[in-house]
Parts: C-alpha cells; structure tokens; sequence
C-alpha cells in the first residue's frame, strides 16, 4: 500500500498553524480548498506531487504488489462498466481506466479544476475524443449526476487519508449517493482504533468507529479486502492501512 512520509509532531504542529491562517484568510472556504491550492501552487512550480504523479505505466504504482488498475480489474471491472475515478486528480490512474472502458464509461471527480485540466493534457485529444470521459469538479450537483450514471464501481486511492474530519461526512454521503443499489467503492483507508489522528498537516488516520458509523447511517458497510499496520513512529501511534470495498449492506457484489 501507499506508504506516507513521516513527520514529526513538531513538524505536524507547523503545518496545522498553516492551514488555521490560511483559514482566517478565508473563512467562507473550506480545507479542500486549501488542500487544492496547495497542490496546484506545487504543481505549478514543477514540483512532485506525492499522490498526484504524471502518467503511470501499468504495475508501476503498486499497493501490495498489485498495481491499482490490476486491482480494479481483479474486483471485477469490465470493459461495458461505468467507473467512477473519485478523486481523480491529473488522472495518474484514469488514463488506463479511460483507455479500458468504452466511450464514456469514465467519469472523473475532483475538487480541482486545475487538476482536470492537466489529466485532459495527460490523455492527449485523440483519446478525449475517442473515449469521452467525463471529468466533474466535486458539487452536489455533479454528484447526483454521477449516481444517474449508475456506476459498477467507484474507487480512490490516496484520497480518504485527505479528507479533514470536518468533511468526512460529506464525503462518505457522496460515495453512497454515487453507489446507489448498483456499485461497490474500492479505496484505501488509514484507520484508528480510536480517535482520529492527524499525523501530517493534510493527512488523518480517521477513526474506524466513526467512519463505520457514518457508512451505516447510509445503507452502507465495509469490508476488509486487505489489512497491514501504519506506524505513526513520531506519534507513537499505529493504524490499520486497509483496502476496503464498500457496498450497500443489502447488496452482493458478484
């Protein structure tokens, strides 16, 4: 699974102080804007992007030993599906699920417009045109657009360790709308047996309590396909890194 840099309590207690005068700078926004700004100025400036990579041959960004798109394959995706890149970002992992499906199967969500356009640059025009995906910025709006899709599957990768505990409610209500009666969400999770923890100055181990509460006053349920532990060595902390696939609690994935 992804591995995340550690960072020193001090060096978490700094990048807080960012984002809180940051927030006072702008207190109508949220953390996902900060989140995106940030990303966007360091993309900007040629720099690297720990969960943002430019393109991504197939078995080169590896969870386990399986790299993400053999992943999605081995949980039953197919060629006619609908597939929802949540948390897209420059489309590191779209570009082989674009190529994949067929003529719109593709959609793709982000909170960043800037990030969509750098994953369209990714794909170049010839598949644009060819394979029509459909690239969203995150809103209630795109959301209830997406789930009329029906989508099979929904996934993300280095996505829910972003989400602030403020948002993460608003978050799994999106990824159950967007899985209606039909889909299943295959993701990745750092998750406490606990209290959330904060270990980077964007980066939560969310609490599995509370994260399995919130999917339950949804219709939904996890299940554990993978389990390693994630020592926050500086914290003087461990959690569980998981990938999950999340469905409906009355529906079988097939």
């Amino acid at each position: 699974m992804m591995k995340k840099k550690q960072l020193s309590p001090e060096d978490v207690e700094r990048q807080k102080s960012r984002f809180e005068d940051w927030q006072k700078k702008n207190p109508s926004k949220s953390f996902k804007d900060y989140f995106a700004e940030t990303v966007e100025a360091k993309l900007q400036k040629g720099r690297s992007h720990e969960t943002l990579g430019g393109n991504l041959r197939h078995g080169d960004y590896t969870t386990s030993g399986l790299s993400i798109f053999q992943r999605l394959l081995n949980n039953g995706l197919k060629p006619d599906d609908v597939c929802v890149d949540y948390g897209c970002g420059t489309l590191r992992i779209g570009l082989h699920v674009i190529d994949y499906l067929g003529p719109r199967g593709y959609w793709g969500l982000d909170i960043s417009q800037y990030l969509l356009d750098e994953g369209r640059k990714l794909i170049g025009e010839e598949m644009w045109k060819e394979k029509q995906p459909q690239l969203r910025i995150i809103s209630p709006a795109s959301v209830t657009e997406v789930a009329a899709a029906k989508p099979n599957m929904i996934f993300s990768f280095a996505v829910l360790l972003h989400v602030h505990p403020d948002e993460l409610s608003e978050y799994v209500g999106n990824v159950m709308e967007i899985i209606g009666t039909q889909g299943q969400y295959i993701t990745d999770a750092n998750l406490m047996d606990g209290e959330t923890i904060q270990y980077s100055g964007r980066s939560w181990a969310h609490s599995q309590e509370q994260f399995e509460t919130l999917l339950a006053e949804r219709g939904g349920k996890m299940e554990i396909l993978e389990e390693e532990e994630f020592k926050m060595e500086g914290l003087g902390k461990v959690a569980k890194r998981y990938i999950l696939r999340i469905v409906r609690r009355d529906h079988a994935v097939a």
